[in-house]
């Protein structure tokens, strides 16, 4: 049976949502991009004002729905309806912004619920090729008390992107695998829900269930996001270049713009 999976691309405006969703998407994406009216805030000529949206297919027929929330607070009512039913999230931020951490804290602060189970990732852009560049934002993320992997990234290359999303797969696996050793939630990243049950995904039979999964139904749980990762990979080697929760990772891969 194919099923169908909800990520989200987040992020403030003019982050790259639209363009890592464009880099990926095997159909033209849908965008809700208008004349940005606030060109003194940010001189942006196109901006979001309802989401974007794209779609990857997987080789197993399952596939991937990529919504990008609109980046302008005015818009934030829309947020929680954006995120309601999504698997996991790819998080993007902007290095070179005059002060990119109070951006986005906008973003950890709303989306902590998702953000604190694991399911997520940031990529950072434009990053300094200075070493420990990254540890800055691996620091803010733990005051936040959110452990999820960051890499520097270009979005514009579609490598980059799958990079991410790759990423956010490994990371959705190995918490499923922790919740079927049974190792306490506070441990697993913070999850208060098994990370493949794909706790918010209508398509999950268990979207509403607040019992622990039985040993069977772990089983399939983790194949299944195992499986995600294996045919989002298509044959390429484990993610390289970045920072996972407590392991650093030094790959030429690593990519800044």
């Amino acid at each position: 049976m194919v099923q169908e999976y909800k990520l989200l691309f987040a992020g403030g405006m003019g982050v790259g949502k639209t363009t890592a969703i464009s880099a990926v998407s095997e159909i033209p994406p849908v965008s809700t991009d208008v004349a940005n009216s606030d060109r003194e805030a940010f001189d942006k000529e196109l901006t979001t004002v309802t989401l974007d949206y794209g779609r990857i297919t997987l080789p197993s027929g399952d596939r991937l729905r990529l919504y990008g929330i609109p980046g302008q607070q005015r818009f934030s009512f829309m947020w929680a309806m954006l995120e309601h039913g999504a698997m996991g999230m790819v998080l993007l931020a902007d290095a070179s912004r005059p002060d990119p951490f109070v951006e986005l804290d906008i973003f950890l602060k709303a989306f902590s619920k998702l953000l604190r189970t694991g399911r997520a990732v940031l990529g950072v852009g434009r990053l300094s090729k200075r070493r420990g560049a990254l540890d800055k934002y691996v620091a803010k993320l733990a005051r936040r008390k959110i452990k999820i992997p960051v890499f520097s990234v270009d979005v514009r290359k579609k490598k980059d992107v799958l990079l991410l999303l790759d990423a956010l797969f490994t990371q959705i696996e190995v918490l499923e695998e922790a919740y079927r050793s049974g190792e306490p939630s506070g441990k697993a990243a913070q999850s208060t829900s098994p990370a493949g049950d794909l706790a918010n995904n209508p398509a999950s039979d268990h979207a509403n269930d607040k019992e622990p999964a039985k040993d069977g139904e772990a089983s399939e749980k983790v194949a299944a996001s195992a499986s995600l990762a294996d045919d989002l990979a298509s044959g390429k080697e484990p993610p390289k270049g970045g920072v996972f929760p407590g392991k650093t990772v030094q790959s030429t891969n690593e990519t800044t713009v």
